[in-house]
């Protein structure tokens, strides 16, 4: 804590908030001034046909006072676009003659905006990135793109920067950085659509989806396109089968080597998701495939319900006294830790992590009950060691009522169970890294086929077995259990097993039209200077 203090201590910025703009003084101090003036409009007009956008840049309402900026602290902008034309069109405000030179994720930055319609109301708008980009010569860099302003309308744009104070990172350098920003504004294009950034990275989609999902996947069946379904952001579309197109390579891990990746699927906000598959030699098109950690349990304590989850109500031992308590997010198992130790060693410290998206992953804790599951026993309830069966379970034809009624689904039932770092996000907001591990419906709809079929042709065969996220059951020696990929098939494994584990990240949406590569092991796809 004393460290920390005095880390806040040491970098503080005197702020004159009139227009966000900086320069260097000395050795001790940045000092944010107005290079637009007190009270002075920046007005400037684009007129094309019938098109007229007028840029307002004059924050009237933030006085030019001088006070201290600390680590943690914010401070804010206002843009007004007007558009006074006959048509709707689409507007990208920009990063003009930037000097950015503090570290890397040390400006962070958000725009929200509202109109004559909604008030007082801010909406958030969403960005090209998080943190406000790295320059070190003036520069222009895109802040917010494919803003829709209708014709006869006026939009509102606050802007706030914040100083963050990292974690566990010396941001001394910091005391001597310079920041230098004015904005400007363009005409742009309507948003690309996750279906359209497929096409233009020459992925296909398939029209037809009627296939057998009880089925095992033994050759490429998105031969024709990927498959869709219904996700908790829109459509997903996903990989089944083979897969010799769902290679990437990103990022390099904490030994310097490439880490290779499988595309599991395409969310419905454009984001990537991805599992792990193994590392090899940078710049190269080869790579040992294998797991990111092997031997591990997912709980320490094994014997109520509460261990199925990546968290859980209660301390570790203490059983609990209900649903509700067991799926309280208080407690991290055992295998969250390590997973978020992987990351961080292999993603933060590597300076990755910014490219990667806060996606919800589902640890479907939800109880049907025996109607569903079809299992005799299940008692529904959730809690201590009370036979039961979860949703996963009963989507993955395990009991002979579902056998050949395999549904899997990448939408989530229980809010608690939507794992992610921030609540904005549409999630829980409990995770430390937006990290987690591949579903068991993700690995039905990627052609395990039915819970206990044999199938070693498909891109999630690994010869040797992994954890998934997704609880399975507590069974009648009142063991915890969740899914697991098994050599050769999908099962259940109880929680206080060695298994190995290959982590899922998501990219982030406005990655996907980046990509390059085809995809295949020659030429996976990849994103430049990443």
């Amino acid at each position: 804590m004393e460290e920390r203090k005095n880390k806040k201590n040491l970098v503080s910025l005197i702020v004159l908030c009139v227009s966000i703009v900086a320069l260097t003084t000395s050795l001790t101090y940045a000092y944010f001034v107005s290079q637009v003036g007190e009270k002075v409009e920046e007005r400037f007009t684009i007129t094309s046909g019938t098109l007229s956008l007028t840029f307002k840049d004059n924050d009237e309402t933030v006085e030019n006072i001088e006070g201290t900026w600390n680590l943690g602290d914010s401070i804010e902008k206002e843009l007004i676009i007007e558009n006074t034309g006959t048509r709707d069109t689409y507007a990208k405000i920009s990063w003009d003659n930037l000097v950015n030179t503090y570290l890397k994720e040390s400006l962070t930055y958000t725009l929200e905006e509202k109109t004559e319609e909604s008030g007082s109301a801010w909406q958030k708008v969403e960005t090209e990135n998080k943190n406000v980009p790295r320059s070190e010569t003036s520069s222009t860099q895109v802040l917010a793109d494919h803003l829709s302003i209708p014709a006869g309308h006026t939009y509102t744009y606050r802007l706030r920067i914040t100083f963050e104070d990292l974690l566990d990172v010396d941001q001394t350098p910091d005391i001597n950085a310079t920041f230098v920003t004015k904005f400007t504004i363009k005409e742009t294009t309507r948003p690309l659509t996750v279906e359209e950034k497929l096409i233009n990275l020459g992925v296909k989609i398939n029209p037809n989806n009627s296939i057998n999902l009880t089925n095992p996947a033994t050759t490429d069946e998105t031969v024709n396109g990927l498959f869709s379904m219904a996700d908790d952001y829109g459509t997903s579309y996903y990989y089944r089968g083979t897969a010799p197109n769902n290679y990437i390579k990103f990022g390099k891990n904490s030994s310097g080597q490439d880490m290779w990746w499988r595309i599991i699927r395409f969310n419905g906000d454009g984001s990537i998701r991805m599992q792990y598959d193994g590392a090899g030699a940078s710049g190269t098109s080869s790579y040992t495939r294998g797991f990111a950690i092997t031997n591990q349990m997912w709980n320490s304590n094994t014997d109520d319900a509460k261990y199925t989850g990546w968290m859980f109500g209660g301390a570790q031992g203490v059983a609990s006294t209900s649903k509700e308590q067991a799926q309280r997010n208080e407690t991290e198992s055992t295998i969250k830790t390590i997973v978020d130790a992987w990351y961080k060693s292999n993603l933060v410290d590597t300076g990755f992590s910014s490219y990667v998206h806060d996606a919800i992953f589902c640890n479907d804790r939800s109880t049907p009950g025996k109607d569903i599951t079809g299992w005799a026993d299940d008692t529904g309830l959730g809690y201590a060691k009370n036979y039961l069966a979860y949703g996963a379970y009963a989507r993955s034809g395990v009991q002979s009522v579902n056998f050949n009624n395999v549904t899997p689904q990448f939408t989530c039932p229980q809010a608690n169970d939507k794992f992610t770092m921030k609540t904005e996000n549409g999630g829980n907001g409990n995770l430390t890294y937006p990290v987690g591990l591949i579903t068991a419906d993700e690995i039905v709809a990627a052609g395990s086929g039915k819970f206990g079929t044999t199938n070693q042709s498909y891109y999630l065969y690994k010869n040797s077995w992994y954890w998934s996220f997704s609880p399975y059951s507590v069974n009648l020696y009142s063991n915890a259990c969740v899914f697991a990929v098994y050599s050769n098939s999908l099962n259940g494994h109880y929680v206080g097993g060695g298994g190995a584990i290959a982590p899922v990240i998501n990219l982030k949406p406005e990655l996907l039209n980046k990509l390059q590569g085809d995809g295949t092991i020659n030429s996976p796809f990849y994103l430049p200077n990443a």
